[in-house]
């Protein structure tokens, strides 16, 4: 007898969230996959688990190279959303600001893409997910990510079904510790984008987002669970994912194994301030021969970030840099060329954290400057060529580092702080110097180490929202969002600033609203708190 696979697809069956979708689960249903045997499982994971996207592993197995794709779904029609990633979580914080051409001569500036769909996400308004013509945007990673989530809830239970019948108990493993993997990962994205931060002293009442790992199909309504709720279930998928995966060998970075389990629960324990634990877990991946940082003294342009580097763990899915730092499009000639610039590019609030006597060295191995008239501007780990590695899902080794540096400070164990600090230092700066800091201003300087170290990978919005809510050492700042604007005959200028406050007094905003469909469908079960409108301010 075949085994069914039951698994919702939220892509297919809105406004739904996790209840009974009617026809939709009937045997016609293209969402209804049969499987026989743990092989099959191992195929889902390749198409309803990982994210797909330029090498990833099932463009890999299909024999093709994927392009980069519409990042920002490049439709005016639909005005959708990409279902890849989360396109606008480099666009929230204060790496990134706003970049266009100061030429009276270019024609259709503001017109930009990219720039038009994400005003309202980087200026933090009330409904982000409209564009700057006001037509709605449809927040495709919501569904996306429950999709998903949903299709791993099913695999884990038919894989648990099947072990008794199966002789490939290590296929098996693997199969629910790749499942359990993801499901981490994504409900870990999902709650540090929809819900409040992890406060370790009110963790079990705050809302986060809700929680589903049953495969069953439940005619019920679902509310916010809490956040100690949610990061619970994740802290427990990990943790079975590192036994699970135990001596799985990993045959491309494109799946997931036992070491990236350990480095993205090093992540979690310290979002949840269990410094010990993360510390713990950290040392699992330190010191694995197969994973180890590269001394940028022999870097070469290109080959910072690339798939093959010893640093890098895991990956799966797009590099959206690519399109968000994108060169200026040219098109046209003569007094009919028109100059298109990028929407975006890195702030000056970050290269400054480089400093200026070019001693770090990741500055030159990051960032990559492209002249434009009038203005040079960078952009930052975008040139991967047929080896892509994912700015968002990636797991790198030197992220490690840092988790166990911070937690060991958080302790105050400053001296062994130092220590893990100047083992990726020396490898990052042509003279590292020593590290004199102490207490909350080593924490500071280890976060510090963080933000320039992991610029664009997918943490520094994270980080910011965590850093605010810290019971030892909180840091919590104001974020300012430059705005420009077009006047024909006269070019760019700058218009004003958009300003984020401090999380303690802004809050709402540091939280993406749950999409409008999901709420209605919900009938209020699901609620957002109330993101407040904000004013451009003329200086």
């Amino acid at each position: 007898m075949k085994s069914r696979i039951l698994y919702i697809c939220l892509m297919s069956c809105l406004p739904v969230l996790f209840t009974a979708c009617g026809d939709f689960l009937e045997e016609k249903s293209q969402n209804l996959a049969y499987v026989e045997k743990v092989a099959d499982l191992n195929e889902l994971l390749i198409g309803e688990g990982y994210l797909s996207g330029g090498n990833s592993i099932d463009t890999l197995n299909a024999g093709t190279v994927n392009k980069w794709g519409s990042i920002w779904n490049m439709n005016a029609v639909t005005g959708k959303m990409p279902v890849n990633n989360f396109p606008y979580i480099h666009l929230m914080d204060d790496d990134a600001t706003e970049y266009l051409l100061c030429e009276k001569s270019i024609v259709n500036t503001e017109k930009n893409y990219i720039r038009m769909k994400a005003v309202n996400l980087h200026h933090w308004q009330p409904d982000p997910f409209y564009d700057s013509e006001n037509a709605e945007i449809n927040d495709g990673n919501w569904q996306n990510m429950w999709k998903r989530i949903a299709a791993m809830n099913s695999v884990i239970y038919q894989v648990n079904e099947m072990r008794s019948k199966e002789d490939d108990k290590v296929l098996c493993n693997k199969v629910e510790g790749e499942a359990r993997f993801l499901r981490a990962q994504y409900y870990f994205y999902m709650a540090n984008l929809y819900g409040k931060p992890y406060r370790k002293a009110s963790a079990s009442t705050d809302p986060c987002i809700p929680l589903k790992t049953s495969e069953e199909i439940e005619d019920k309504y679902f509310s916010r669970a809490t956040c100690e709720e949610v990061y619970r279930q994740v802290v427990k998928d990990l943790e079975q994912a590192t036994v699970l995966l135990r001596g799985i060998e990993q045959t491309t970075k494109y799946r997931t194994n036992q070491t990236a389990a350990f480095a993205l629960l090093s992540r979690v324990h310290l979002f949840m301030e269990n410094y010990e634990a993360a510390i713990a877990v950290a040392d699992s991946v330190i010191g694995n021969p197969d994973y180890y940082l590269r001394d940028l003294k022999a870097y070469q342009r290109g080959s910072a970030v690339y798939v093959t580097s010893p640093e890098v763990i895991f990956t799966h899915g797009l590099n959206i840099m690519a399109v968000i730092h994108a060169p200026v499009v040219v098109s046209g000639s003569g007094v009919n060329q028109q100059r298109i610039s990028s929407g975006y590019t890195t702030s000056e609030d970050l290269l400054a954290c480089y400093g200026e006597n070019d001693n770090d060295m990741r500055l030159k191995a990051f960032f990559i400057e492209r002249p434009a008239p009038g203005n040079g501007w960078r952009c930052v780990k975008t040139q991967f060529n047929a080896e892509e590695v994912s700015d968002i899902m990636a797991i790198r080794v030197p992220e490690v580092y840092l988790n166990k540096a911070e937690a060991l400070a958080l302790l105050g164990r400053d001296a062994e702080a130092i220590e893990v600090l100047n083992e990726l230092r020396e490898k990052r700066l042509k003279v590292a110097g020593a590290v004199t800091e102490s207490g909350e201003g080593l924490v500071n300087f280890i976060r510090d180490e963080r933000r320039r170290e992991l610029c664009f990978e997918g943490h520094r919005w994270f980080d910011l929202r965590r850093y605010a809510v810290n019971s030892v050492y909180p840091y919590e700042k104001e974020i300012r969002h430059i705005s420009y604007d077009f006047l024909e005959g006269s070019g760019v200028y700058r218009a004003g600033t958009y300003v984020l406050k401090p999380y303690s007094q802004d809050a709402a905003a540091y939280m993406l609203p749950i999409p409008r469909y999901a709420i209605e469908f919900n009938e209020g079960t699901l609620t957002n708190e109330v993101r407040p409108s904000r004013e451009i301010v003329v200086e």
